[in-house]
C-alpha cells in the first residue's frame, strides 16, 4: 500500500454548488481541479441526467450557474481573450443536451448573479464604484475615464471606512453590490436599490412579486457585522419594507421563503458574533416576528478539511419545511425543521458541505467514509466515482476517537496510525489545531494529515473549549489561552497514555488561523514540542485591532475587551507577551494578501524570537491570503506542505 503524496490534492474533484433543474430530473454541480503544471485550477460544470454524470462545459473558468429552464443553464465565464482592461462582464448559455457554449449577455459592470424573471428578463448583482455610479449605463468613455483614473492612481489608496479591505481581495475603495432590473432584449441595466446600500443574499419570491435581500449601508465608517436588515421590494413600484432589522440583541444570521411563511435565523449574540441562533417565523402580510423553534446548533458545516474548493446552498426551504446543514458535535448533517420541530433527514459521520432539495430528493455533496467529495442521494447511494481512482491503493489512516473529561467537560479528539504501524514501535506525532476557534475535526479526509500518516506519523487533533458543534462549548470569548490551551494539552497527555507507540521525544505541533494563535501561545508556555509550525496566526491582540478585516469587531468580540481605557487584558492574551519564554524552534507561514491575520503578526512573532535566540524561519507566500492552505496555487499549497514538513524532519531525533 502505497502513502499518500505531496501532491495527491491536484489529482482530486472537489464538488461544489449542487442545484437540481426547475422539474428536478437533472442537475448540475461545478467540479474544480488543482492543475500542478500550470499552477492554477480549473473549474467546470457538470451534468447529471438519466442517472448519467458527464461534464457540460470546457473551458476550465466556469463555476457559478442558473437554470433557464429544464434544459439551459447560464454562467459568468470570460472567455472573450482581451488585452484591453475591462469591467465588463458576460454570461453564456448553454443546453444540458449538449453543444458548444454561446454568448448570451455582455454587461457594462461587473455582475456576480443574474436571477431569471418570468418574460426573460433578469435580477443583477452588481458592483456600484463610489464617484462612477454611471458605469451600470454603458457609456464606453464614462468606462475609459474610469479604467483611466484607477491607472493614474494607482500608488493612492484613499481609506474612509473600517474595514477597508477584505481578505484575498485588495483595498475596497467604498465599492458595494447594488440591485439592478436587467432588460435582457434591450441589453440595458436600470438600479433598483439606493445608492449606498450594499444588498447581499437575494432570494425571490415564488409568485415573484417581491424580491427579499440582507442591506447595509456602505457608506458607514464603520460596517458593524450585525448591522444590516432583512428588506423586501415590490417589483412592481419598488416599493421597499424593511422586515426585519438586525441589532446586537437580534442578530440575522439567514432567511427562507416558505409558503406561508418567511422564517428566519437570528440570535441574541449573547455569545459574541459567533452566537448560534434560534429559529423565527415572518408574516409575509403583517411581518411580525414570532419564535418558532429554539434551535442553538450551528449552520451550515464548520468541519474542516483541505479537500474543498467552491460552496453551495446550506439552507433550502420546500414549501413550510426548512432543510439545513448543520454542525453538531464533529459533523454536519441535514436536519429539517418543520412544525416547529427539528429532526435528523441524513446524519452519518462526516460533513455534507452543500445540497438541495427537489419534491423529496436531495442531492448532497458530502465528505463521508474518509473519502474526498462525491455526490450522494437521499438514500445516502453514491452517485459519482471522481475520486475514486486517484486514491486506490494508498493508505488512508481512520481515525480512531480518543474522548475524555478535563474538568467538567468532555474534551473530544481523533488519532491517525501511521502507515505500516506495529505495537511496540516508537512513531513520532503532529498535533494538529483547527481554525476558527468555532470549528471542528472531524471523521473527513483530510490531505495533509494523511500525508504524514503515510511519512509515519501518528497525528492528533481534537475540538477543545471554543469549538462548534456543542452549543455554549463555543464560548472562549475573554478566555484565549486559557481553558482552550488546557484541553490541548490534556489532549496529548490522553494521546500519550493511550497509545505508548507514539514519541514523546519527538512530539510535534502546527495550526494555522486560530490554530496559528495556540501555537504562539503553546511555545511561549511549554517546551514539551520539539519543533512548531505557526501558520497565519495572531500573536499581538493590540496590533491586531485595527489592521484585519475584522479586526475591529473580532477583537473586541473574542477577548470581550478593548483597548481604551486599559490595554491589560488584550496583552495578557497575546502570545507575544509570552516570547521572551520560548525556546523551542518555530517556523512561520504567512501570506502577504492575508487581511484576516495580517502578515505583520508573523514578523512581530518571528522577531521576537530572534531576539531571544530561538531558532526560527519565516516563509511569506506572494498572491497568496489567509486561505492558501486550502485554495492557494498548487505550487504554493505544495511549498507550505513541504517546508512544515522538512521543518518537523529535520528535527526529529533519530
Amino acid at each position: 500500500m502505497k502513502p499518500v503524496a505531496m501532491d495527491d490534492f491536484c489529482s482530486l474533484s472537489f464538488l461544489s454548488n449542487v442545484e437540481f433543474s426547475p422539474s428536478g430530473k437533472s442537475a448540475c454541480f461545478t467540479v474544480t481541479k488543482a492543475l500542478k503544471k500550470e499552477n492554477k485550477y480549473d473549474s467546470r460544470l457538470y451534468v447529471r441526467k438519466d442517472g448519467k454524470v458527464r461534464p457540460l462545459t470546457s473551458g476550465g473558468k466556469e463555476s457559478a450557474f442558473c437554470f433557464l429552464d429544464d434544459d439551459t443553464v447560464l454562467f459568468p465565464s470570460n472567455r472573450e481573450e482581451s488585452k484591453e482592461p475591462s469591467i465588463a462582464s458576460r454570461f453564456y448559455r448553454i443546453s444540458l443536451s449538449g453543444g458548444e457554449a454561446e454568448l448570451a449577455y455582455t454587461l457594462p459592470i461587473p455582475v456576480q448573479r443574474l436571477i431569471p424573471l418570468k418574460g426573460g428578463n433578469f435580477l443583477a448583482l452588481g458592483t456600484t464604484f463610489p464617484g462612477w455610479e454611471d458605469l451600470y449605463q454603458g457609456d464606453p468613455k464614462r468606462a475609459a475615464a474610469y479604467l483611466k483614473h484607477n491607472k493614474e492612481n494607482a500608488d493612492y489608496e484613499e481609506i474612509t471606512q473600517n474595514p477597508w479591505w477584505w481578505n484575498g481581495g485588495t483595498f475596497t475603495r467604498g465599492a458595494y453590490t447594488s440591485l439592478f432590473h436587467f432588460d435582457a432584449k434591450k441589453n440595458k441595466l436600470t438600479r433598483m436599490t439606493a445608492l449606498g446600500q450594499e444588498v447581499s443574499d437575494v432570494k425571490l419570491s415564488a409568485d415573484q412579486r417581491f424580491v427579499y435581500y440582507f442591506a447595509q449601508d456602505a457608506t458607514a465608517q464603520h460596517s458593524v457585522f450585525y448591522n444590516y436588515s432583512l428588506c423586501r421590494m415590490e417589483l412592481s413600484s419598488q416599493t421597499v419594507e424593511t422586515v426585519a432589522g438586525g441589532r446586537r440583541d437580534f442578530m440575522l444570521h439567514a432567511y427562507e421563503l416558505g409558503a406561508s411563511f418567511l422564517l428566519l435565523a437570528a440570535s441574541d449574540g449573547h455569545l459574541g458574533m459567533n452566537t448560534d441562533p434560534d429559529f423565527y417565523t415572518v408574516s409575509y402580510e403583517t411581518r411580525e416576528v414570532k419564535p418558532y423553534a429554539v434551535y442553538g446548533n450551528a449552520l451550515g458545516s464548520s468541519v474542516g478539511s483541505d479537500v474543498r474548493y467552491g460552496g453551495g446552498k446550506a439552507l433550502r426551504m420546500e414549501g413550510d419545511t426548512l432543510y439545513f446543514v448543520s454542525t453538531r458535535f464533529d459533523s454536519a448533517a441535514l436536519f429539517k425543521l418543520e412544525n416547529g420541530a427539528v429532526t435528523p433527514v441524513i446524519d452519518r459521520p462526516g460533513s455534507i458541505d452543500c445540497f438541495d432539495v427537489r419534491g423529496g430528493k436531495l442531492l448532497l455533496c458530502a465528505l463521508w467514509d474518509m473519502k474526498p467529495q462525491e455526490l450522494y442521494d437521499e438514500t445516502g447511494r453514491q452517485l459519482t466515482h471522481l475520486n475514486d481512482k486517484p486514491l486506490r491503493g494508498k493508505y488512508i489512516a481512520q481515525p480512531e476517537p480518543l474522548n475524555f473529561t478535563a474538568c467538567d467537560h468532555e474534551v473530544h479528539g481523533f488519532v491517525l496510525k501511521p502507515l505500516g504501524f506495529e505495537p511496540g514501535k516508537k512513531y513520532p506525532v503532529i498535533l494538529d489545531i483547527h481554525g476558527g476557534p468555532k470549528t471542528v475535526y472531524g471523521p473527513v479526509f483530510y490531505h495533509e494529515m494523511q500525508l504524514w500518516a503515510g511519512m509515519g506519523y501518528f497525528v492528533i487533533f481534537c475540538n477543545p473549549t471554543g469549538s462548534d458543534g456543542r452549543g455554549e462549548f463555543m464560548d472562549i470569548l475573554g478566555k484565549y489561552g486559557t481553558v482552550d490551551y488546557d484541553d490541548i494539552m490534556a489532549f496529548c497527555d490522553a494521546a500519550l497514555r493511550a497509545w505508548p507507540e507514539m514519541d514523546a521525544a519527538n512530539l510535534f505541533e502546527t495550526g494555522g488561523s486560530y490554530g496559528g494563535f495556540m501555537t504562539n501561545w503553546i511555545i511561549g508556555h511549554t517546551d514539551r514540542f520539539r519543533a512548531c509550525a505557526s501558520q497565519r496566526s495572531i500573536s499581538n491582540w493590540v496590533s491586531f485591532f485595527g489592521v484585519s478585516d475584522i479586526g475591529i469587531d473580532f477583537t473586541v468580540d473574542q477577548c470581550a475587551s478593548t483597548i481604551w481605557p486599559s490595554p491589560e487584558k488584550l496583552w495578557w492574551h497575546s502570545p507575544l507577551k509570552y516570547a521572551d519564554r520560548c525556546k523551542t524552534p518555530t517556523l512561520f507561514i504567512h501570506s502577504f494578501e492575508d487581511y484576516r491575520c495580517p502578515i505583520d503578526q508573523g514578523y512581530q512573532m518571528y522577531s521576537a524570537l530572534v531576539a531571544h535566540g530561538v531558532e526560527t524561519k519565516m516563509v511569506c507566500f506572494r498572491g497568496e491570503n489567509h486561505d492558501l492552505s486550502r485554495s492557494g496555487k498548487p505550487l504554493h499549497r505544495i511549498k507550505r506542505l513541504s517546508e512544515i514538513t522538512a521543518w518537523f524532519e529535520n528535527h526529529r531525533e533519530r
